[in-house]
């Protein structure tokens, strides 16, 4: 399955809360619906993960929501240097209330 590419535009999950049509995709052809994970809120891991960088500096930003806890995380990296360093909230249990998007064609998080 993992070299499976998935390439049409379909729900992510079926009825029973399991994946439809297990692989990968080059660009966002799967609709996630939070309603149909068929598992208790404290169990459904949700995160955005954003990279910027150019050819000596990255910055790499976390925002997750793994039910039981919550991370907020910023990371700064010197890739000619060669350091980086990280600073990491933590919460506890955010239970979905983050408000992440469910997809990334649209939405914003403040």
């Amino acid at each position: 399955m993992r070299n499976h590419e998935v390439t049409r535009r379909q729900d992510l999950l079926k009825e029973d809360g399991s994946l439809k049509e297990p692989g990968w995709s080059r660009q966002l052809v799967q609709r996630y619906d939070r309603s149909q994970i068929k598992a208790p809120k404290f169990r459904i891991k949700k995160w955005d993960y954003y990279l910027v960088l150019n050819e000596e500096f990255a910055g790499a930003f976390t925002v997750s929501d793994d039910g039981y806890i919550g991370l907020q995380s910023v990371s700064l990296l010197n890739l000619k240097e060669g350091w980086e360093h990280t600073e990491t909230i933590l919460n506890p249990f955010p239970m979905g209330r983050l408000g992440l998007p469910a997809t990334s064609e649209e939405g914003n998080t403040v």
